[in-house]
Formats: C-alpha cells, sequence, structure tokens
C-alpha cells in the first residue's frame, strides 16, 4: 500500500514555508535570544552548525557563554500532524524521565518543554536537552542509499552492537506498568488521552490521511482486545484511504488477506502476560537511535530520538527484534515476490542476526539475577516470540499500510502454512462482502487520480513560481476536501 502523494506534496510546500521561518530566525538573532531565555543564568549562546534533519524532528544545536551545550529540537511539520505534535512531545519527554530515573542508559536529561502557545517564535512545541557528544551508528552502518546494515559490518562489530541494545532491553523489560496506553504523566503533568500515540496510528494519519485514532479515553485491559484494535487500525485504513488498492486485484486481495490475518491474533497471545504487566515500548528504537563514541570505537554513549513510547503488551517488547538490520522489514525491498517467494538473501541475513541476538541476550542476561524469578524471562519471550510465529504479527501489528507481499505478512503466512491461508482466501474469493467492497474502492481510486492530476498542475505552478507554496498548499488541500484526514 502507497502512502497518499498528494498529502506528500502538501506537507512539503508546509514544512519549506516553516523552515524558511526557522531560518530568518537564525540570521536575526531571535532564534539564539529565545534559547537564553532558558538558561538559568541567561547566559548568551550562539548557533553550532546548521540544522540536524531527523525524520521526525529539526534539530539545532546551542553553545552557552559558558560552554554549556544544548539540543532544540522541534516536531517536523512534513512528518508530524500539528494536532499530535505536543502529545509527541510530551511522551518523549515522559519517557526520558522514566529510563534516567529507573535504568543506567544514557539518555540526555531534559532542560525545558513547551506546548505551541508557550513558544514565542510560533515555531510549534518543542524539547531542549542537553547535548551528547557522539556519533550516530545508523549512520556508520549503512552505506550509500540503502537503509540496510552494510554486508561487510563484521560479526564481531555486530555482537557488540546487539550485546549492548540487549542490556538496554533487560534494564527496560524491568520496569511495570498496569495499563496499556500513554504514559503517565508525573514530569509535564500534562493531560493526554489514555490510548497510546503509536508510530503507525499517526503514520496511517499522516502519510495516509485515515485517522485510526477511536476513542481517546478507551481502555485495553487484555493484550487480545488491544491487538484487535490495532488491526482494526488497518482495516480502516484499507476501507478508508482512496488509494489503498491499485484496481480490482489488489482490492480483493487485499480484503481478503485481512480477513483471514485477524482470527489468527488470539491464538498467538502469550496466556502469562494477557493482563499484564505491561512494558515500556519505543516504536522506533534501533541503532540509528543510539550514538556511539566513534566509528571505530562503538560504545553506546547515548539512547535519542524516544517519540512514539507508550506503554504496551510485554510480547510486543520481548519481539524478535526489527531492527536486526536496521531497516524496516516493511519497506520495498524485503517484500516477498507476487509468486510468494521471500526474498533469500536478505531474510537469511535477518535469521542469522536474530540467531546472534538471542544468544548475547540469554549470556546478558545470566550477568543479571534480579532478571530471574519474575515470570518468563525476556529470552524465554523472545524465543517464543520466534517459535510462534507472534513475531511476525508483531511486526505487522506495529506498523501501518499493511501489504499481503509484505515480508512479516509472507513470513505469517508461511509459519501457520501458505496452503491453509490460500485455502482461506480462496473461500472468500467471490463473497458478496469481497464485491461490496471491491465495488466501493474502485470509484475511490479513480477519484483519487483525478486529484492527483489536478494536484500535479498546481504543483507544477507553484515549481515554476507562479504561485507560492502557500496559495499551492491550500488549493491541494481544496481538491482533496471530500477525502478524509487531509
Amino acid at each position: 500500500m502507497d502512502c497518499h502523494k498528494g498529502l506528500d506534496y502538501i506537507h512539503e510546500a508546509e514544512e519549506d514555508i516553516w523552515v524558511e521561518k526557522i531560518n530568518e530566525l537564525r540570521l536575526n538573532g531571535r532564534l539564539c535570544s529565545w534559547m537564553t531565555g532558558f538558561h538559568p543564568q541567561q547566559l548568551p549562546c550562539h548557533l553550532e552548525g546548521g540544522f540536524l534533519n531527523g525524520s521526525y524532528n529539526v534539530c539545532q544545536i546551542f553553545i552557552f557563554e559558558d560552554g554549556t551545550t544544548w539540543i532544540l529540537r522541534l516536531p517536523r511539520v512534513s512528518s508530524i500532524s500539528p494536532e499530535y505534535a505536543e502529545e509527541k512531545v510530551i511522551m518523549e519527554v515522559e519517557a526520558l524521565d522514566i529510563i534516567h530515573k529507573k535504568t543506567t542508559i544514557p539518555v540526555p536529561q531534559v532542560k525545558a518543554w513547551g506546548y505551541a502557545r508557550d513558544n514565542s517564535l510560533d515555531l510549534g512545541p518543542f524539547l531542549i536537552m542537553e547535548w551528547i557528544n557522539g556519533i550516530c551508528l545508523g549512520g556508520i552502518l549503512i552505506d550509500g542509499e540503502s537503509r540496510v546494515i552494510k554486508k561487510d559490518i563484521s560479526d564481531d562489530k555486530i555482537e557488540f552492537i546487539y550485546r549492548q541494545m540487549a542490556d538496554i532491553m533487560l534494564q527496560l523489560h524491568e520496569i511495570d506498568f498496569e495499563r496499556i496506553g500513554n504514559l503517565p504523566t508525573p514530569r509535564t503533568g500534562a493531560s493526554v488521552p489514555v490510548r497510546p500515540l503509536t508510530w503507525k496510528v499517526h503514520d496511517i494519519l499522516r502519510t495516509g490521511g485515515v485517522n485510526t485514532f477511536g476513542d481517546p479515553a478507551q481502555e485495553f485491559p487484555t493484550v487480545t482486545e488491544y491487538f484487535q484494535h490495532v488491526i482494526g487500525q488497518d482495516w480502516k485504513q484499507l476501507h478508508d484511504q482512496p488509494n489503498s488498492i491499485g484496481g480490482w486485484y489488489t482490492a480483493s486481495t487485499e480484503y481478503r488477506n485481512q480477513k483471514v490475518l485477524g482470527p489468527l491474533i488470539p491464538g498467538m497471545v502469550h496466556p502469562e502476560y494477557e493482563r499484564g504487566p505491561f512494558k515500556l515500548i519505543c516504536d522506533d528504537l534501533g541503532p540509528k537511535n543510539l550514538l556511539v563514541r566513534s566509528a571505530e570505537d562503538l560504545t553506546i554513549v547515548g539512547m535519542v530520538d524516544l517519540e512514539w513510547t507508550y506503554v504496551g503488551p510485554a510480547q510486543l517488547f520481548a519481539s524478535a527484534p526489527w531492527w536486526l538490520l536496521q531497516d524496516r522489514p516493511i519497506n520495498q525491498q524485503w517484500d516477498f515476490s507476487n509468486d510468494d517467494v521471500p526474498p533469500q538473501e536478505i531474510t537469511s541475513r535477518y535469521l542469522r542476526c536474530l540467531d546472534i541476538f538471542k544468544r548475547v541476550l540469554e549470556e546478558e542476561e545470566a550477568k543479571r539475577p534480579e532478571a530471574k524469578g519474575k515470570g518468563t524471562s525476556l529470552s524465554a519471550l523472545v524465543k517464543w516470540s520466534e517459535t510462534s510465529g507472534a513475531m511476525w504479527l508483531h511486526m505487522l501489528l506495529s506498523s501501518g499500510f499493511l501489504d499481503s507481499l509484505g515480508f512479516p505478512c509472507g513470513h505469517l503466512r508461511r509459519h501457520v502454512g501458505v496452503e491453509w491461508w490460500q485455502e482461506e482466501m480462496t473461500k472468500l474469493e467471490g463473497s458478496e462482502e469481497v464485491k461490496a467492497f471491491v465495488d466501493k474502492k474502485l470509484p475511490m481510486f479513480d477519484r483519487y487520480e483525478e486529484n492527483m492530476k489536478k494536484i500535479e498542475v498546481q504543483k507544477a505552478l507553484m515549481d515554476e513560481g507562479k504561485i507560492t507554496k502557500k496559495e499551492f498548499a491550500a488549493l491541494a488541500r481544496s481538491i482533496l476536501a471530500g477525502e478524509q484526514g487531509s
């Protein structure tokens, strides 16, 4: 399933306008003056380097007169829906506070944070933290445009990284919560919805244009109820995103695929943790969130960028990690072929790295006597996720844009039985419910393509300088006015 291209164009134009405003504030000195107001002694500061552009934040380093170094994080206009930007910042502040107080994991201390209304520069909500001097591990591990770890990274280095990640996971696994949802807010004192702000639900909204958040006060007493809620988000996206299908075949296939998937959930819930305790989960945590000393010394000195952190099922936390090769296994190069054949090379690499991770996790766990006697161990849960096939379900539930040829779905299908899965799909073929869905979706897709042609015309005018970016965004939104979430 593809993102909504029209929304992408709008968000890019709106971010360009926002970045121009930030640049003006950088040049006229107001950004530094504003930062000075947060320093305990109101010391002057200067900019250090240019923007640091992350997936979800624009960052800027400031050095104060006494040598203190802070970093400002502003949620990116292109990546973050404005109605959820404050909640995102609040959850990151609370996550950093919990980890700082309850673990020895090196995370930056929060110096200040604020709502959009607190930002006199009109740049939206913000987060100011101490600067941790280090190099992003993610950048060291990749080469060129590929987001997959380079093949020439030695097993010794992989093991050294995984061993440190195992220690991080073991420490986080010790923290228990009573309910699924957003983190408690003792540090910020903020009032936030009960339901969690996950990477998936926000991504479906921001890049797909479909609001699947549901009731903000909804509670999830059991893992089964939560998983059913999450798979419901996929259903809503499939139904409501105008380009969730590309024609009759994909409409029928994706509908039937999700229909087969749903009933599998109860059988893949670990009974010991059905009602808790629940764990701290960061949907985006992986090598790119880690700072190391240098390209030669991969010792972790900081863990940063903890947006999309919430309280979730223990089995979701203690699953075979998606990040073993750094890239998300939902991206296109991981996809199965149209003949339902998995990508052999990347599958072999992933499973070999999983074996390394399981071994070092057990070894690190054995060094921690406090990890014993508290129910099923973290390493045992990771193994269970593999043997039960739940690891593939977890990857699906953690990401939107569900695709029947995607890596997790393909491997889940192979785990439960390709023949059985195909038989279930065949039973639904030609049914009235499938026909009704296809009949509804095809006109939606036609309207999407018509709208995209109109938007492309306006974009060309913007690119030629005949209309402004602000005018383009307004015109494009008017074209999409009939589509949900635009």
